[in-house]
């Protein structure tokens, strides 16, 4: 007796085309039909359910002799399933050579009537899939899907980075409401003292009137008691009469500044054109909102300038660092050792705090702790509170520009070298030349990194801004006339602004260092800029030189 597998082996090499659902349940039975959207044979009973689905009773069915199988008749038949997305229900199975894309009928009459070289994908497929290189257009789909993440990623950034300025411009509103609020404290303060020292002065002077009228009073009580106790005498009564006359006659009520007074009153009349100022307001400031790309040039709309002398400074100072954390601005006084700090929107002095000697650069290494880069020590700064020292480094070499990334210090000398340190004061790398020995440097000044912390920029006001990744190793040296930097920053877009030693002016580079245009030409810049920091959300960069002003520029995007 024949076994079951036996018999549907034999089954199955009878039929020419076998039901492919009912096959994965070991049943073999003859197709009839090819169901497009499926991409499956089906038998008689399988389209019967098909048809009683809503989900497949609109599928296309194909005759078994239209389709064109590869192989054995298991695997799926060369035809297109595709349907087009313009023409709802009709498939994608011609290809236009001149072209080179697929259509539907519909597409190809309306679209292609002119085109010579239109054939039919299943009855080409040998010779059109020869001609496809499948595997780059799928590593093309993975290169498009991983830029896609990365935009991806960077309009989650983008969100973040909206969100958080969106809390920071109400924080903003709230606290200049706040400083309003403190004005017209003060205001009230001062105006509810004047009110209380002229009150003070008229009370001063009714007070001494009505003293003077009680001295007058008891005089004139006494007199009155002694013509009373001399009744029955008329000679002493005619003497005290005579004296209480006399006393009247002589009595001093001029004296008293208040006998011809009718009113007396403190009266506050408030200032009108202060409320109608305010009242002219519709709201505390102006708001702007803008998505500008990573290359857009900053446009300067304000410049002002700041002293940043600190109180007990009146001889002068030097600034030749300076760093933003949070919204305030951090600049080193190389003249009196001092780290300064301001509040970036009231520019006003916050605090300072003595150095080591010779500070230049400073960089953000915490949330609440700076470095600032002495003569021949890193010290560390608390910005918590206020500023205070901290711990520091001791250096075998001078110290001037710094930058902090994952743990690493990044020091330059003004001279010929680039330092890598850990966070315990070790060198981990010195860079002087390139890999064919030339040296790098001239004049290693100020340093930063981009915003994504994958490439690092010296300033070098001889050589041009160099670029290196973020474990020192040379990439290049942007040069120009114009591309002589001291300061470099970056700004949140990862936009490189450096300041011109020998132009004096401020350019704008994007992300890799690449010149993007002038930010502050020579005429609107301070002569020799030292260096240069940038606030993104606030739109404010300080720029500094030799002397105790700093140059304040108002942003906006191009």
């Amino acid at each position: 007796m024949a076994s079951s597998d036996s018999v549907l082996k034999t089954l199955e090499e009878t039929y020419e085309y076998i039901c492919t659902s009912c096959a994965e349940d070991d049943l073999i039975k003859e197709a009839v039909k090819y169901c497009v959207e499926c991409q499956r044979y089906c038998c008689q009973d399988c389209i019967n359910i098909h048809r009683r689905i809503p989900v497949t009773k609109d599928h296309s069915f194909l005759d078994n002799s239209s389709v064109k199988s590869q192989g054995q008749s298991r695997s799926l038949p060369a035809i297109p399933t595709k349907q087009c997305s313009k023409h709802v229900g009709m498939i994608m199975y011609m290809y236009c050579k001149n072209h080179d894309v697929v259509c539907c009928h519909t597409c190809a009459v309306e679209d292609h009537r002119s085109c010579q070289d239109m054939v039919s994908v299943s009855d080409n497929i040998d010779q059109l899939y020869s001609q496809t290189d499948t595997s780059k257009t799928s590593s093309d789909i993975d290169r498009g899907i991983d830029d896609m993440n990365g935009e991806k990623n960077n309009t989650d950034a983008l969100l973040q980075q909206l969100r958080d300025s969106k809390d920071a411009a109400i924080k903003t509103a709230n606290d200049f409401r706040i400083e309003m609020e403190q004005l017209l404290r003060k205001l009230e303060e001062a105006s509810v003292n004047e009110i209380e020292n002229e009150y003070k002065k008229l009370e001063t002077q009714l007070l001494d009137d009505k003293k003077k009228n009680d001295d007058l009073i008891d005089d004139l009580k006494n007199l009155k008691q002694l013509l009373v106790q001399a009744s029955g005498n008329i000679a002493q009564q005619f003497v005290c009469s005579k004296l209480a006359q006399q006393y009247i006659n002589t009595m001093d009520t001029g004296n008293i500044s208040s006998s011809n007074i009718r009113y007396a009153e403190v009266l506050f009349r408030p200032w009108d054109e202060l409320k109608t100022s305010i009242e002219s307001k519709t709201k505390l400031g102006t708001t702007s909102a803008m998505l500008s790309g990573h290359d857009d040039l900053y446009k300067v709309t304000k410049t002002c300038k700041m002293d940043v002398r600190s109180l007990d400074d009146l001889h002068g100072c030097s600034i030749t660092g300076s760093c933003i954390i949070d919204d305030t601005v951090l600049f080193t006084d190389s003249r009196t050792d001092k780290l300064i700090r301001y509040d970036i929107l009231s520019s006003s002095l916050i605090d300072y705090c003595s150095t080591p000697r010779d500070p230049r650069g400073t960089c953000r290494v915490g949330d609440k702790e700076v470095a600032v880069a002495c003569e021949s020590v890193v010290q560390f700064l608390s910005v918590e509170d206020k500023l205070a020292l901290s711990r520091s480094l001791e250096m075998k070499h001078k110290s001037y520009g710094i930058a902090y990334s994952n743990d690493k210090l990044y020091i330059t000398d003004e001279s010929k070298s680039l330092y890598m340190y850990d966070m315990s004061g070790n060198i981990l790398k010195t860079v002087t030349s390139d890999n064919s020995g030339q040296p790098l440097f001239e004049r290693s000044n100020h340093i930063t990194f981009n915003d994504k912390k994958d490439r690092l920029f010296v300033g070098d006001d001889e050589k041009g801004l160099v670029c290196f990744n973020a474990e020192c190793d040379y990439i290049e040296t942007k040069t120009g006339p114009d591309v002589r930097p001291d300061g470099v920053c970056v700004d949140s877009y990862g936009n490189v602004i450096i300041a011109n030693y020998h132009s004096s002016t401020i350019l704008q580079c994007g992300r890799d260092g690449q010149k993007l245009g002038v930010i502050v030409n020579e005429a609107n810049c301070p002569n020799h800029p030292r260096s240069v920091c940038i606030h993104t959300r606030l739109q404010r960069m300080f720029v500094s030189s030799y002397g105790n002003t700093v140059w304040v520029y108002h942003l906006c995007g191009k």
